[in-house]
């Protein structure tokens, strides 16, 4: 990535300074709470437009590589708008296209097509409004957020003070699909 500083933008999905260090463009959302999805105030969403190159086979394996990645489920997104309190989430999409809003009922609307990877922070609001060629993602979450035998929640709502308090002090996953730096591109 470039040293180039770049503002914190809410509500816009910002294209990042490309870099030698990927072959894909780097794209960033920071979302406010909208008074029902928390959504996640230092943590933005991240969409790497045509990252993977690999199959679905291939994809499992990166994505599970070295143990940080549940083993990924096939599907697509919910058509609500929920989140996930206690985990980042990892989408790869194998196949198809799909438009999801993210960010809630006021967030933007991005384009999720075969080779784009997208990083979920805790607490971020997604919903697939429609799809076109059998849309399918590859969906994980990080090993480290299901130690002690918790399970990933699913949540609709205004969060808890619990809830926040989990979005607040989720850890950053490694990337172990495309090899960038995740919590670096949040200060970007």
């Amino acid at each position: 990535m470039s040293s180039k500083s770049l503002d914190r933008v809410f509500g816009k999905v910002q294209k990042l300074p490309s870099g030698a260090s990927t072959n894909f463009d780097i794209f960033r959302l920071f979302m406010d709470d909208d008074g029902t999805f928390p959504n996640n105030l230092y943590q933005p969403l991240l969409l790497y437009k045509n990252a993977w190159k690999g199959n679905e086979q291939e994809a499992r394996r990166a994505i599970t590589k070295g143990n940080h990645w549940t083993s990924p489920w096939a599907w697509g997104v919910f058509p609500y708008h929920h989140y996930h309190s206690k985990a980042w989430e990892i989408l790869v999409c194998i196949q198809g296209e799909a438009n999801v809003q993210m960010g809630g009922s006021t967030g933007p609307t991005v384009l999720v097509e075969k080779g784009d990877v997208v990083y979920v922070p805790p607490g971020f609001a997604h919903k697939q409004l429609d799809d076109r060629n059998g849309f399918t993602l590859l969906g994980a979450y990080p090993t480290e957020s299901l130690a002690g035998g918790d399970s990933i929640d699913t949540l609709t709502g205004k969060p808890t003070p619990a809830e926040r308090d989990n979005i607040a002090h989720c850890v950053v996953p490694l990337d172990t699909l495309c090899g960038t730096c995740i919590g670096d591109l949040a200060r970007f």
